[in-house]
């Protein structure tokens, strides 16, 4: 089987499965709205971030690096070595968190959020214990356990945090439903993986560990600054306009954030270990096919999802405080767009072993999205919110800017064309669903969203084989490519 098929059938899997999961908790996490107020929810999200900083403030690029060296003779004291700094720096670093993380919560404009961060130190503890198992996976592109793994973890925190959620515990729920969570995960990684290879002891080098943190401590800062951007935002929404606000923006941010997380990321997971495998002189015609097929996907699936905010909302929220949601929705779908886009050119640089760049990025990203929030929460969370798709656009044209300056880098006219033609598409599909909207205006939301969706999804494919005719041929094969594999095994 050729790497690209075996990459195209390993992101299948792991979409697959992964959407399967992903769906049953957004449902879960759309019932536990009737029982859970933005506020509460807002206070969980403040003491989950708190927890998770101190969690990716300790993950200095180990697991990437085994996934890039761990091969040959010495994979299994690779191996060791790097789950010896998983869980040594885990246990210092959320040890610390769960005794004192409470006292930052009055900071935040979330007192009570204290309560929920030692059990959210302890999930993340266990689901840190998963880590190495799941990068020998990956290594050995074997995506069938992540896959599973996100799917059935989705559907055990899922039942765990609603029932407790329906049995009156409150914020909690979530919390305990986080502890399954990590359980399962970590328990269909580990008898995937088996122990040996990433848990054989071997004498600690301190040559090994030198050469591991000069690979990984950028890829640390970088994870820092990449993590930080994606959530740091709650933390400055609830600090300007207060838990209540952060429970909805949370909500609109994680429904945005479907399409990237549930596609994008899992196409990025296959794109680490093809690409390191790929000759040095391949890769750049890889990223420009993995650009140009990945923004054929996503783009439809954020601008729609941006499009159809409004009836989706009103389908399925309550009609109270939660309809707030609906206009983020709409201001942040454009996460989906650029941040896939980001996650592709970090497997270039990480199989290129240009770490550093990964880094400035992150940390010009994170730095633009919060001086925009301050900036701009004078005028009103709905402003304030935009501050996202500025910086993840800046940082998504920034790091194309530096892929293509590389010598012999890939072509800058075909990773613009691999961006635009599917854009164009969606601007043929954004202006049949707003004509349509105008003449549903009225209807039952479910009415608009279905007719909303079937047209867009209608007008996108046919737009797509128009402007984007041979990525979309390439995607088809692939695809058919992958089932034809997976039927013949």
């Amino acid at each position: 089987m050729s790497l690209a098929h075996q990459a195209a059938r390993g992101a299948l899997w792991t979409m697959v499965s992964s959407m399967s999961g992903r769906l049953v908790g957004v449902l879960g996490t759309l019932v536990m709205t009737r029982f859970l107020a933005p506020d509460v929810i807002g206070e969980v999200s403040d003491a989950t971030i708190l927890c998770m900083t101190a969690n990716w403030l300790s993950i200095w690029g180990f697991g990437q690096y085994a996934v890039v060296n761990a091969r040959g003779e010495h994979a299994r004291a690779i191996a060791w070595h790097a789950t010896v700094g998983y869980v040594a720096l885990g246990v210092v670093a959320l040890g610390v968190v769960a005794a004192f993380g409470g006292r930052l919560t009055p900071l935040l404009d979330a007192p009570h959020a204290a309560i929920y961060v030692p059990g959210m130190a302890l999930a993340l503890f266990v689901r840190r214990l998963g880590v190495m198992p799941e990068r020998m996976l990956i290594q050995q592109m074997n995506f069938r356990a992540s896959g599973l793994a996100l799917a059935l973890g989705e559907i055990a925190y899922t039942a765990t945090a609603l029932a407790f959620a329906m049995r009156g515990v409150g914020g909690m729920a979530i919390v305990y439903g986080n502890l399954v969570q990590s359980v399962v995960v970590v328990a269909i990684f580990v008898r995937a993986a088996g122990v040996r290879s990433w848990a054989t002891p071997s004498r600690l080098s301190w040559t090994r560990i030198r050469e591991m943190l000069r690979f990984g401590l950028p890829l640390g800062v970088q994870g820092v600054a990449h993590n930080a951007s994606r959530y740091w935002d709650n933390l400055t929404v609830s600090h300007f306009f207060g838990p209540g606000a952060t429970g909805a923006y949370n909500m609109a941010y994680n429904l945005a954030d479907i399409p990237a997380i549930q596609i994008g990321e899992q196409i990025a997971l296959v794109l680490l270990p093809s690409m390191s495998k790929l000759a040095p002189e391949r890769r750049p015609a890889a990223l420009e096919r993995a650009t140009a097929l990945l923004s054929l996907v996503i783009f439809p699936l954020a601008v729609g999802l941006g499009l159809v905010a409004r009836p989706l909302i009103a389908a399925i929220l309550p009609a109270n405080a939660w309809q707030e949601v609906a206009p983020l929705l709409t201001v942040l779908a454009c996460l989906s767009v650029f941040r896939p886009i980001t996650w592709v050119l970090s497997a270039y640089f990480e199989a290129e072993r240009k770490t550093n760049r990964l880094m400035g990025l992150e940390i010009a990203k994170v730095i633009a999205m919060l001086v925009g929030f301050a900036l701009l929460a004078p005028f009103g969370l709905r402003v304030a919110a935009t501050a996202v798709g500025i910086a993840f656009g800046g940082s998504a044209v920034a790091g194309v800017w530096l892929v293509a300056r590389e010598p012999n880098g890939p072509s800058v006219a075909r990773l613009f064309a691999g961006f635009a033609r599917p854009l164009i598409a969606c601007a043929a599909m954004a202006a049949a669903v707003w004509a349509l909207s105008q003449m549903l205006a009225g209807a039952h939301p479910l009415v608009e969203l279905a007719c909303e969706i079937a047209a867009g999804a209608i007008v996108y494919i046919g737009a797509a084989f128009i402007v984007c005719r041979s990525a979309t041929r390439d995607l088809l094969e692939l695809g058919r490519g992958a089932l034809r594999k997976r039927r013949e095994a």
